[in-house]
């Protein structure tokens, strides 16, 4: 992780002191980077010494144990699928300026993230509580649970590192916030295997062990380029994945292959762009007709089943529950 990002997370008065109290500084100052485990130390300490979970990047300060009290809850329930839901819910209750949802693509399971008021800060808190949860999944599960691809934010420079880089074999970046697509089999997965009783400690055992395994691969820069300029075809309204083939000068079982190597597939980038509208014009006042043309749908209940299925709620109650994580504080 580069200092760049350090700073940016902590602000560059915390960050001074928290490395120089880690012994992480040198006589010349603050170093260039510092590892991921030692960025996750860092944190630790930050919550011990200015009693926020929130580090700075939420509306209002989480005291110590705010975070502590969601995962024991969803700890408790019966299965990973059940905790996913009641996860996204615990959210909000606690004033992150976050909202979780769970959605299902042909892909898998998709556990996105996202803050209200985007910044680069808030980008790179989404990235720390994606994978402080992921880390609550594994120790709850007793399983080692491997996320299929995870989308970063393209509002965090890749030459910065990122805290979720090699946590599964595909990643790029596009948009604000976070996800984590998971196999669909994990929503079966006992919760509660190991119980979640002690402030941080079980997260970062957790952690600790993924730390030590070299990290997963990720596709090659070519078939990253090639989702890239699909993605850019797909926005500016490719009809068909043999249509973008064709602009691309290969074949569309050429062009499937690349995407399969690269982990995705044309459906699923198209299912992607349609997500990001969705969810843009939830964040405005347009009506549930519009959208629902805008978005291709032949009418409102198509749109209602998308957003089940994409976001695991209703347009109206994803619309209500951004309000409610934007609204004023108290």
């Amino acid at each position: 992780m580069s200092i760049a990002y350090v700073e940016s997370f902590f602000g560059a008065e915390h960050a001074e002191a928290l490395l120089s109290d880690a012994g992480l500084c040198s006589a010349g100052g603050m170093p260039d980077s510092v590892s991921r485990i030692d960025f996750w130390n860092l944190c630790i300490d930050a919550i011990h010494k200015y009693n926020d979970e929130g580090h700075g990047c939420t509306p209002r300060p989480l005291p110590k144990g705010s975070w502590t009290m969601i995962f024991t809850a969803v700890n408790h329930m019966g299965s990973v699928g059940e905790g996913l839901k009641r996860f996204s819910e615990f959210v909000q209750i606690i004033p992150s300026g976050m909202t979780v949802t769970v959605g299902h693509g042909i892909d898998g399971v998709h556990l996105n993230y996202a803050m209200t008021d985007i910044s680069a800060r808030g980008e790179a808190y989404v990235e720390l509580m994606a994978l402080v949860f992921h880390c609550v999944l594994l120790w709850g599960t007793g399983k080692a649970i491997e996320p299929l691809h995870v989308r970063l934010s393209n509002w965090l420079p890749d030459d910065q590192g990122s805290l979720l880089t090699g946590l599964a074999k595909g990643y790029w970046r596009r948009g604000a916030g976070v996800s984590v697509i998971y196999p669909r089999e994990i929503l079966d997965f006992a919760l509660g295997v190991r119980r979640y009783k002690r402030f941080a400690f079980h997260e970062t055992t957790t952690f600790m062990e993924m730390a030590e395994r070299p990290p997963l691969h990720s596709p090659s820069t070519v078939e990253a380029s090639l989702s890239n300029a699909l993605r850019r075809m797909i926005q500016e309204k490719v009809p068909s994945q043999r249509a973008a083939a064709d602009q691309l000068g290969m074949s569309a079982a050429t062009l499937q292959r690349r995407l399969g190597r690269a982990g995705t597939s044309f459906r699923e980038l198209s299912r992607e762009h349609r997500l990001d509208k969705l969810r843009s014009f939830l964040a405005t006042d347009a009506s549930m007709d519009d959208i629902a043309e805008d978005l291709g749908f032949s009418d409102r209940r198509s749109l209602w089943r998308a957003c089940f299925d994409w976001l695991g709620m209703s347009p109206t109650a994803y619309r209500l529950q951004r309000r409610h994580c934007s609204g004023p504080a108290d």
